[in-house]
């Protein structure tokens, strides 16, 4: 397959074969969130976006598995390293209680290691004043590590503000800072004493986050810690967490005046915060952290996906001294997945990807903006870098177009209730973000 040269080329999808495999699948594994139209044959050509299912045919894949594989499949650079590896056994071993190397010093191996990538990671992170991480195997795990060492480094009442339309992850901790979807909550147990303030987006005017109150008009952050008028003291926050751009909730940017507001009374009050880039770092927006756009300084990051493990990022400072305050049995240990996300920062810097992600993210916003022209239920085409999104005016029409997007060989998801997210590789080019648009187009013209 010539990544040049290959266009979708689709017959049926769902095909016989893939009704097998989804079926053979289904039969044992719990319900959960599978779109078994699509079965991926893992031994048929595929390159950059561009992949092959079990029945033959080959589609243009723009969300990237969620943004877990941001070079796209078979990245050259990557299936070689990966070949220097494949004969070791285990891949993951006790990473948190025994570190593991290639050859006699760290300076002589040809594998990055776990120990190799904390020097990566801190490449990215310097301008924040980073200088220690602790790897895990999700991003949900990642929030809940975050969540510990701010408890653990505030010691108080423990007290966490998260924010409408949240997504953090599945485990209970992060599951307690959800609210975005019922679905993620209904009937689970949740941690105390988290408290959930109104997001204000892009789209919507600063005055949505301000209320007046005794004292005269004041952001909602603002009331809540007030020293007179507030009802929780700040020294009783661990912690706030904020993903720059929601996730799940349906791809809402912040809006700058708000995120700079919040940054502000943390900082003015010492409370740590929380930036969950699990699913906008790593480069997607075209800067390494998503949160750099608003030129604003998280005390931690919470990675994972593009950088194919879990990271709980920050300053020495914030995490325990104390031995076993964190640990996990496959942290720090993960040594394909810690190969594979060292390689991944070391190809964007050096083929200076973050200039491709905001030259064909500007593109590719400005091919969805002209769809939000010409179709009336098509709105808010937006994102940062090839973080995107459109809106479609019901939920029923947006499950529609995704139906009919895969049946003309683009895979595309939604996000929240009614939007539709692009997560295309990092090195997409402008032939692939115009095959996927063109075949967006003939989905949208069959569901008017």
């Amino acid at each position: 397959m010539i990544r040049e040269e290959t266009f979708p080329k689709v017959t049926r999808i769902p095909g016989p074969n893939a009704r097998k495999w989804a079926n053979f699948h289904l039969k044992l594994s719990s319900k959960s969130t599978y779109e078994p139209e699509f079965v991926w044959d893992r031994t048929a050509p595929a390159i950059g976006p561009f992949c092959t299912d079990v029945d033959g045919n080959v589609v243009i894949d723009f969300v990237s598995h969620v943004g877990s594989s941001p070079l796209g499949y078979n990245n050259p650079e990557i299936i070689d390293m990966l070949r220097k590896i494949k004969d070791i056994d285990p891949d993951r071993y006790a990473g948190a209680d025994f570190i593991a190397g290639y050859g006699k010093r760290p300076e002589d191996s040809e594998i990055p290691t776990p120990s190799h990538l904390h020097y990566k990671v801190r490449e990215i992170t310097k301008h924040l004043g980073f200088d220690c991480a602790f790897f895990s195997n999700s991003g949900a795990e990642a929030v809940e590590n975050a969540m510990k060492i701010c408890y653990d480094h505030r010691k108080n009442n423990g007290y966490g503000i998260c924010f409408d339309g949240a997504f953090h992850g599945r485990t209970f901790g992060a599951l307690s800072l959800n609210r975005s979807k019922k679905v993620h909550r209904s009937w689970y147990p949740m941690i105390p004493k988290i408290h959930s303030l109104p997001f204000v987006s892009q789209t919507s005017d600063i005055s949505c986050a301000k209320v007046m109150t005794t004292k005269g008009v004041m952001t909602h952050i603002e009331e809540l810690l007030d020293k007179r008028i507030g009802i929780i003291k700040p020294e009783e926050v661990a912690y706030i967490i904020m993903e720059p751009i929601q996730g799940e909730g349906g791809y809402n940017i912040a809006n700058k005046d708000f995120i700079k507001n919040v940054y502000e009374v943390a900082h003015e009050n010492n409370i740590p915060v929380i930036s969950d880039e699990v699913q906008s770092g790593m480069g997607r927006t075209g800067k390494w952290w998503c949160v750099d756009h608003f030129k604003c300084k998280p005390d931690i990051i919470v990675s994972a996906k593009a950088i194919r493990i879990g990271a709980t990022i920050g300053k020495k400072k914030f995490f325990p001294q104390e031995s076993g305050r964190i640990s996990s049995t496959w942290a720090e240990g993960n040594a394909t997945a810690s190969a594979v996300g060292y390689k991944t920062i070391e190809i964007i810097q050096k083929r200076n990807l973050l200039s491709n992600v905001e030259k064909n993210g500007h593109y590719f916003i400005s091919r969805l903006k002209e769809f939000e022209q010409k179709y009336s239920f098509v709105t808010h085409a937006s994102g940062l870098g090839l973080m995107d999104k459109i809106d479609i005016d019901t939920i029923e029409r947006r499950n529609k177009i995704l139906k009919e997007c895969i049946k003309g060989g683009l895979i595309v998801i939604g996000a929240g209730f009614h939007s539709i997210r692009f997560l295309p590789p990092l090195d997409v080019t402008k032939r692939e973000i115009d095959i996927a648009c063109n075949i967006l187009e003939g989905a949208l013209k069959r569901s008017r």
